[in-house]
């Protein structure tokens, strides 16, 4: 009774769930073009996600895992299916997701494959980490949405997001965490937790190592919607964000009933809701300072695609950002590694890999 009062009353003053507010990015988070400006070492459909094994760099896109050879992106294996999440661990075994349904282990325990977390099968997995003792994190982001249906998820209102725990070598496989907002990243924090991305909800959960305590926001109210993470170097973790929020969509997923209809009848495509690439279609939908002015879209227009990168440190402060504003190339970025002294940047709104020295911009 006393939540459906509190509902009421924020959507007459238009607070709290009904605030359409969005984060301003400032401080740590102000735009700057370090993503437009890194060299694009490779240009490659539907480049997804990144890992690096034993001092090689792996991409996946499409249903193909590339290595980073000779200066350019060469496959190594297809699986017949697209592959949406990829980990390596120090011991040179990889794991890969297939089509978000299965998750199969290349090296190691011979046929190790995990279809099933808790009492559902999997359905959604796009994020995958190793752990110091050879377990896999998973992150099932939706058991009702496969991968490429994450924008349905989200206004949709998606809140089955699922993290789990898999040891390949007994098979055991523990739920750890269940009816999130959208799992698209996960981590281990180091000290035996566990990190993951509540995209829907623009925020970084953490779970402490003995498990005694529920999970708990590490960085939240975010400008954009995180997705995969990974450890630092330097401390810390970088935060991929593979779009940005808007007033219009917050607005958008607060009007149930104009919400449902336009899913039910409107192309996908034209949704008033996010997408990794921008600007291909004149009936994409616009913002009133998103319409070009004398041919120029300008840099501050609410994004439709965004390019964003952050880095968290250990208290869950971010400390730095990476951008690819309105007007740039690299939108959707959803994945990065450290490789050879670089940052390597999936863009999957551009279909490049962008390479970044860690010792000038990534670190700036």
């Amino acid at each position: 009774m006393l939540q459906t009062l509190r509902h009421a009353a924020d959507r007459l003053l238009g607070r709290g769930s009904a605030s359409i507010a969005v984060p301003v990015m400032d401080g740590a988070l102000r735009p700057n073009r370090q993503l437009d400006e890194a060299e694009v070492v490779a240009e490659l459909p539907g480049l997804d996600d990144l890992a690096v094994s034993q001092g090689r760099l792996l991409a996946t896109a499409g249903d193909t895992l590339h290595a980073w050879q000779d200066g350019r992106l060469q496959p190594q294996q297809r699986f017949g299916v697209p592959i949406t999440a990829l980990a390596a661990a120090v011991d040179g075994r990889v794991a890969v997701a297939l089509d978000g349904a299965e998750v199969r282990l290349l090296g190691g325990a011979e046929g190790a494959v995990l279809r099933q977390l808790g009492q559902q099968p999997l359905r959604s997995v796009v994020a995958l980490a190793f752990t110091a003792d050879g377990s896999l994190l998973v992150g099932d982001g939706s058991t009702v949405h496969g991968p490429a249906d994450w924008c349905r998820d989200l206004m949709s209102h998606g809140a089955t997001g699922r993290v789990g725990l898999w040891q390949p070598a007994s098979g055991q496989v523990t739920l750890l965490a269940e009816r999130q907002h959208y799992v698209a990243g996960v981590a281990s924090d180091g000290a035996g937790g566990q990190l993951w991305s509540e995209s829907w909800r623009h925020r970084v959960q953490r779970r402490a190592g003995n498990g005694s305590a529920a999970p708990s926001p590490m960085l939240a109210e975010l400008p954009g919607y995180p997705s995969r993470l990974v450890p630092a170097a330097q401390g810390g973790f970088w935060v991929c964000c593979f779009v940005c929020r808007t007033q219009l969509v917050e607005f958008v997923l607060r009007e149930d009933a104009y919400r449902r209809r336009m899913l039910a009848d409107i192309d996908p495509r034209y949704w008033i809701a996010p997408a990794l690439s921008s600007g291909q279609s004149f009936l994409e939908p616009l913002q009133g300072a998103g319409v070009k002015q004398m041919g120029v879209l300008k840099p501050w227009a609410p994004p439709r695609s965004y390019g964003l990168v952050l880095h968290m440190d250990a208290q869950g402060r971010v400390t730095r950002s990476l951008h690819s504003q309105v007007d740039g190339r690299h939108h959707g970025i959803t994945a990065v590694a450290e490789h050879d002294g670089a940052l390597y940047i999936a863009s999957r709104g551009s279909g490049r890999l962008l390479r970044l020295p860690l010792d000038r911009g990534a670190c700036a």
